[in-house]
C-alpha cells in the first residue's frame, strides 16, 4: 500500500464506501448464520463486488483474495507487490499482504504460506473457515492445496464458494443505477451495429463499431468476447467475429453485453441486410411474444423458474420448438473475464436453488434458434433481453425492437 498514491485518488470511485459497507455487513450476516468465522474471497467477480477492485490478470495459480470475518468489519487483502498500484487506488482495500508468489514468478506455496499466515496472524487459524473452491480462478489444486494447509494448521475448511454470490443476486438501489447504465450502453452499442451494418464489411469491423460505441460512452469490455455471425455463421451462437465479409441477403446475428463498472446487462439482435425471406420474420416475431407472455404473467413472490416454465409454455404454444437451440436464462451482475454468466439461472442448477422473484434481481431470457432447411441468409436467428425486477414487477432493459430489423 502507497498511502501517497491513495492520496491522489480524485475521480469517482464505482460505489461511494458506505455501499461496500453495506455488502460486508451482508456477508458477516451469512457467516453468521453458516456458522463460519471467516471466510476467503477468491472468486474474481466477489472480489470486485466487495472492494471495487478491477485487476485483468487472475490466472491459474493466482491466490488473490479477501479475508472476511463474521465478529468484524476488518478485512484483509492477499495479492501480489505487482499490484501495489492498483491496490493503492482501491480504497476499499484497507490491509494488504503481499504473497508475492505464483503471482509473478515464485511459487504456489510461497502463496499459501503467506495467505495461511495472515489468516493464523489474525487469530483465525484454528477457526471455521469458508474458501470458494469453485470458480475460474485459482486452480482447483491450488484451492486443495491452500485448504490443506489450512486444516494442517488447526482450522475447520468447508466449501461455501455460493455464499456471497446468492447475495450479489439481490442488487442495491446503486447497483441498479448501474444495470440501468449498462443498458443504456448496450443500446448505443447495438444501435452502431445496426447502423454499420452493410455488404462488404467485415464482421469483424462490426466489432470495433461496437466496442466504439460503448467505450465511447464510458463503458467497458464484457466478460465474454462479442458472438457475432453473418450468413452461414449467422447460427453459431458461441463464435467471435472473423474477417468474412457482409454479403447482400445476410442474415446477421449480433450478441454482446453494456459493460458498467463490470455490471453487464445482455442485448441479443438480429439483422437482415436487405429483405429477408418472410419465415425469418415470423420466427422472430412469434419468439418476440415470450416476453409479453412473461411480462403479463410473472408478480412477484413467484419462483424463479416460472419464468422459465413460462417462456417454455409459450414457445411450444407459438409452434416453434422445432427451430430452438435454446430458450432460457441466467443472472446478470458484477462479473469479469472469462464469464459473464451468474449461476443463478431460471431453470435452477448449481445448487443454488429455486429463489423468488424479488426486487434487485436482474436475468436475462434468451430465444436462440437453429434453422437447417436451407432458408435463404442464414443458419440461425436469436434475441436475448436482460430483465430487471422493481417494486413495480419485472421491466425490459433495452429499447431496441426484438424483432427482425432490416437494414
Amino acid at each position: 500500500m502507497q498511502p501517497h498514491i491513495r492520496n491522489q485518488v480524485d475521480w469517482e470511485q464505482p460505489f461511494p464506501p458506505e455501499e461496500y459497507a453495506s455488502r460486508r455487513a451482508r456477508v458477516r450476516e451469512a457467516l453468521a448464520a453458516a456458522n463460519l468465522d471467516a471466510i476467503l474471497v477468491t472468486t474474481p467477480a466477489n472480489i470486485t463486488w466487495l472492494t471495487g477492485y478491477d485487476m485483468i490478470w487472475y490466472h491459474l495459480q493466482n491466490l488473490t483474495g479477501l479475508l472476511v470475518r463474521a465478529d468484524s468489519d476488518d478485512t484483509l487483502f492477499f495479492d501480489s507487490t505487482a499490484h501495489t498500484t492498483l491496490i493503492s487506488i482501491t480504497p476499499a482495500i484497507t490491509e494488504v499482504i503481499y504473497v508475492d508468489g505464483a503471482a509473478v514468478s515464485g511459487t504456489v506455496e510461497e502463496s499459501i504460506t503467506a495467505v495461511v499466515g495472515g489468516i493464523t496472524g489474525k487469530g483465525l487459524g484454528k477457526s471455521r473457515l469458508g474458501l470458494e473452491m469453485w470458480g475460474y480462478a485459482p486452480h482447483a489444486s491450488v484451492m486443495e492445496a491452500l485448504a490443506t494447509a489450512l486444516r494442517d494448521g488447526g482450522a475447520t475448511v468447508e466449501d461455501h464458494w455460493t455464499l456471497v454470490e446468492r447475495l450479489r443476486f439481490i442488487k442495491s438501489p446503486l447497483e441498479m443505477q448501474h444495470v440501468r447504465k449498462a443498458a443504456e450502453i448496450g443500446d448505443l452499442g447495438m444501435v452502431a451495429a445496426r447502423d454499420f451494418i452493410k455488404p462488404g464489411v467485415m464482421e469483424t469491423e462490426i466489432e470495433g463499431t461496437i466496442m466504439s460505441a460503448m467505450m465511447g460512452a464510458g463503458g467497458g469490455y464484457p466478460g465474454i468476447r462479442t458472438m457475432l455471425g453473418a450468413g452461414p455463421r449467422a447460427g453459431t451462437h458461441h463464435s467471435p467475429p472473423t474477417r468474412r465479409q457482409i454479403k447482400q441477403g445476410d442474415i446477421v446475428f449480433v450478441d454482446f453485453c453494456g459493460v458498467y463498472d463490470r455490471y453487464h446487462v445482455n442485448v441479443n439482435r438480429t439483422f437482415s441486410v436487405g429483405e429477408p425471406d418472410p419465415r425469418w420474420t415470423d420466427l422472430m416475431t412469434k419468439a418476440a411474444g415470450c416476453i409479453d407472455a412473461i411480462l403479463s404473467e410473472v408478480k412477484l413472490g413467484d419462483s424463479l423458474s416460472s419464468i422459465d416454465a413460462i417462456a417454455q409454455r409459450y414457445t411450444d404454444d407459438a409452434g416453434i420448438r422445432k427451430y430452438v437451440w435454446w430458450v432460457g436464462g441466467y443472472a446478470q451482475e458484477i462479473a469479469v473475464p472469462p464469464d459473464w454468466c451468474g449461476n443463478n439461472w431460471l431453470n435452477p442448477r448449481f445448487d443454488m436453488g429455486d429463489p423468488v422473484v424479488q426486487p434487485g434481481m436482474v436475468f436475462n431470457l434468451e430465444n436462440q434458434f437453429d434453422v437447417y432447411e436451407d432458408w435463404p441468409g442464414g443458419s440461425g436467428c436469436a434475441y436475448i433481453e436482460t430483465l430487471m425486477v422493481t417494486e413495480n414487477g419485472i421491466e425490459v432493459m433495452s429499447k431496441l425492437p426484438r424483432t427482425l430489423t432490416t437494414v
